[in-house]
């Protein structure tokens, strides 16, 4: 079962925003990151839900379910978290 690489690794390449504008202060630079930080998660989740319906190994299963509720672990936090409290 290929999962196609560690959350980190998926955060690292679905996590930039694809559109940058020159005049982007720092702070609407820090929400657009955020805000696809949080996107990239959601897909993953997706993706992580996927793999769970298709394993049939149980050892597989464990595992795609101890990453899934990492995930929705990170989520949650990021969803709380305040930019710039």
């Amino acid at each position: 079962m290929a999962l196609g690489g560690t959350s980190a690794e998926y955060d690292r390449k679905f996590s930039v925003p694809v559109v940058t504008r020159i005049n982007q202060t720092d702070e609407e630079q820090a929400i657009l990151e955020h805000n696809a930080r949080i996107e990239a998660l959601e897909t993953w989740a997706t993706e992580l839900q996927n793999y769970l319906e298709d394993a049939t190994d149980k050892k597989d299963k464990k595992h795609l379910e101890l990453k899934i509720a990492r995930n929705n672990q990170r989520l949650k936090q990021l969803k709380k978290r305040n930019l710039f409290s």
